[in-house]
C-alpha cells in the first residue's frame, strides 16, 4: 500500500466500513490523508463541505440527506469545524460522515455514535479495539497491493451485501433461506461471514441473524486448502525465462479466469495476484498441467501482437519442456513456426562473425555459433 495513505490501517477499516462508525478527527492533519479515507466509504456518495465558507452547515446537510436522488446515501467530508459548529452537528442522527477539528475537544468524546480520533496521540478516544478482532481487516489490507485493489475488494463486499440484500426481501414468511446466504459468501473464509453480515445489516438497516459456523465447516475450509498443491516453481519459470512471453501468458490466465471461471470461487488474492490464480487454476481447472486450448493460444501471441523469433520459440521449447508437456504437443506447437526462423537464424550466423584481428570476440561468437547451429540440426533429427 503507498505510503502517503497512512491511515489505510485494520481500525480504520473496521470503523468506517464494517462498523459504519462517524469519525470526528483533530487538527494536524494534511487533507491528502484524510481523503485517503474515501476508500472506506463504498456504497456512498461524497460531499465535501469547507465549513468555514458556509454559514448554515446543518440545515445544508440536513437538505442534502432528505432530498437525494441517488440511489446511494450520502457521506459527508467536512472540514475545519469549530466548536460551535461541532456541537450542532453531533445532535444529528442517520448521518455518516467525517469531521475535521481545527481545535482540540477530546473532552466531547462521550457515546459512541460518533469515534474521536486525535492524529497528534494516534489514537482513538472512546474507542477500544481490544476484544475486536481484526484479521479480516488485515488480510484484507494486506493482500491488497494498491488502493485500486483494496477498493475492487471492498466493492466485492459490498455487492455480496446487494444480493444477501435481495435475498432478504424474497423472504415467504420471514423463513431465511441461510444455505443461499452460505453460497453468496462461499468465496471468503467462513470465520468472515458475519462480519460481512454486520456490514450487511447496518448498511441496509435490517436484521440477520449469525450465520452458526460449526467446526465441520471450518475443517472443510481449511482441510480444502491443505489438499491443495503449490504450483509456484512452475509459474516462477514460465514468467522468468522470457518477458515478453510471460506478458502474454499472465494477459492469458486473466481472460481465462473471466471466462471460464466463476469468481465466487475466488479468493480476493487469487483474483488479482497472478501466480495465485495460477495456483487455483492447476488444483481445479488443470489437475494435469495446462490446457492444449491455453498453450495454442498462447503461442498466438494475440494480446501483445509480438512475433515469435527464433530466441522467443527456444525459450517457449524450454518452458513447455520443463513443465512436461508432451513431446507431440510440443513439436505441433513451436514445428511449424520454426521454418522460417531457422533460415532467418542461419543468414545472420553467417552476417555476425567478427573478424578475426580480434580473436577472443572472434572465438566467443564462433562457439556460440556452433552451439546454435547443433540445435538446429537437434531439431531436425
Amino acid at each position: 500500500m503507498d505510503t502517503e495513505y497512512d491511515f489505510i490501517t485494520p481500525e480504520f477499516l473496521h470503523l468506517l466500513f464494517f462498523e459504519q462508525k462517524n469519525l470526528v478527527i483533530f487538527p494536524y492533519i494534511d487533507l491528502k490523508y484524510l481523503h485517503s479515507l474515501e476508500i472506506f466509504t463504498i456504497g456512498y456518495n461524497i460531499i465535501d463541505l469547507e465549513s468555514t465558507m458556509i454559514n448554515n452547515l446543518v440545515e445544508i446537510i440536513k437538505l442534502t440527506s432528505q432530498n437525494s436522488y441517488s440511489s446511494n446515501k450520502s457521506f459527508y467530508f467536512v472540514y475545519n469545524l469549530n466548536r460551535e459548529k461541532l456541537h450542532d452537528i453531533l445532535k444529528l442522527s442517520d448521518i455518516r460522515c467525517l469531521l475535521n477539528l481545527n481545535e482540540n475537544v477530546s473532552e466531547l468524546a462521550k457515546g459512541n455514535s460518533f469515534i474521536f480520533f486525535n492524529k497528534k496521540n494516534n489514537r482513538f478516544i472512546n474507542y477500544s479495539f481490544e476484544k475486536k478482532n481484526l484479521d479480516f481487516e488485515t488480510e484484507l489490507i494486506n493482500k491488497s497491493k494498491n488502493f485500486e485493489l483494496l477498493q475492487d475488494n471492498l466493492q466485492k463486499i459490498k455487492t455480496a451485501a446487494t444480493r444477501i440484500f435481495f435475498e432478504m426481501n424474497q423472504v415467504i414468511n420471514l423463513k431465511l433461506n441461510t444455505n443461499q446466504i452460505k453460497s453468496i459468501l462461499e468465496s471468503y473464509n467462513p470465520k468472515y461471514w458475519n462480519k460481512i453480515l454486520r456490514f450487511t445489516n447496518l448498511y441496509y438497516g435490517i436484521k440477520i441473524p449469525e450465520l452458526e459456523i460449526d467446526n465441520y465447516i471450518l475443517n472443510v475450509s481449511d482441510k480444502r486448502k491443505e489438499d491443495e498443491k503449490d504450483f509456484s516453481g512452475e509459474f516462477e519459470l514460465i514468467i522468468s525465462q522470457n518477458v515478453i512471453i510471460a506478458k502474454e501468458f499472465v494477459k492469458l490466465l486473466d481472460d481465462f479466469r473471466s471466462k471460464k471461471v466463476n469468481p465466487s470461487n475466488l479468493e480476493l488474492n487469487q483474483l488479482y495476484d497472478p501466480q495465485k490464480l495460477y495456483n487455483y487454476l492447476r488444483n481445479h481447472h488443470w489437475k494435469h498441467g495446462i490446457i492444449n486450448s491455453f498453450l495454442s493460444e498462447w503461442i498466438e501471441m494475440r494480446n501483445t501482437n509480438h512475433k515469435l523469433n527464433y530466441t522467443d520459440l527456444s525459450d517457449f521449447e524450454i518452458i513447455l519442456k520443463k513443465l512436461n508437456i508432451d513431446k507431440q504437443i510440443i513439436n505441433n506447437l513451436i514445428g511449424l513456426r520454426s521454418n522460417d526462423e531457422e533460415r532467418i537464424l542461419i543468414d545472420k550466423i553467417e552476417r555476425n562473425i567478427p573478424k578475426i584481428k580480434n580473436f577472443s570476440e572472434f572465438q566467443k561468437s564462433l562457439l556460440e555459433k556452433i552451439d546454435k547451429i547443433e540445435h538446429l540440426i537437434r531439431k531436425r533429427v
